[in-house]
């Protein structure tokens, strides 16, 4: 995102004020912010703008841009105060762990600059997911699982299985050893059920259904 100041180029002297940024700012809303380097001075500027130092009418473009946390973390405003079916503050921010010195943190210093307050009511952080050793996925390690592979050998619900049983948030281990692992737990899980669903095969409950002072602790 870039800083929206220009500078006269016969004095050099900055030129921004509440106008200028309006006038960039409705172009930006139509075209985005690309627009500030695909378009030319004259065209970013509003009509018959000059120098108040000097009176000069020719002015250059500031190169810089705004540190790329503050677009991400100024997204609330964008999104939250725009749509009539949201609410500022958001309920939840989800992210990973990570983003406690990124999103979740620029967000709260723009959020508590301007409205005095954080612009999230919660924030959940998920960890990341690693090989069976606690490494990091990499293509070129030939450590990474791919979740397609997984259905198609071992089926969606041994991945589901593995997914529902794993603490998100912290870094989660996944690797053909620890799926493994998995298939045994949900091989007795499904045994278990069909043991059950077997010994109730005959079950009549207007028969066989024992009152609930009858019923033994377990």
């Amino acid at each position: 995102v870039p800083i929206p100041i220009f500078y006269c180029r016969s004095c050099n002297e900055p030129l921004v004020n509440g106008e200028t940024i309006e006038h960039v700012a409705g172009i930006f809303e139509q075209e985005g912010s690309n627009s500030w380097f695909q378009r030319n001075e004259t065209e970013l500027l509003p009509a018959g703008t000059a120098c108040a130092k000097c009176g000069h009418d020719q002015f250059r473009k500031e190169t810089d841009i705004m540190d790329v946390w503050f677009d991400s973390g100024s997204s609330h405003v964008a999104v939250l105060d725009s749509r009539e079916d949201l609410q500022w503050p958001a309920d939840l921010y989800l992210e990973g762990s990570d983003q406690y010195r990124g999103w979740f943190n620029s967000s709260l210093i723009t959020g508590t600059a301007v409205k005095g307050q954080a612009p999230y009511k919660a924030v959940l952080s998920h960890g990341f997911t690693l090989d069976g050793e606690g490494r990091k996925m990499s293509k070129s390690l030939g450590n990474t699982v791919d979740p397609n592979q997984v259905c198609d050998k071992l089926g969606a619900d041994i991945l589901r299985l593995w997914v529902s049983s794993a603490d998100y948030q912290s870094d989660v281990r996944i690797s053909d050893n620890i799926l493994g692992q998995t298939t045994e737990v949900y091989r007795k899980i499904r045994n278990t059920l069909r043991f059950l669903l077997g010994n109730l095969f005959d079950y009549d409950p207007s028969r066989h259904r024992v009152p609930v002072e009858r019923l033994s602790e377990l």
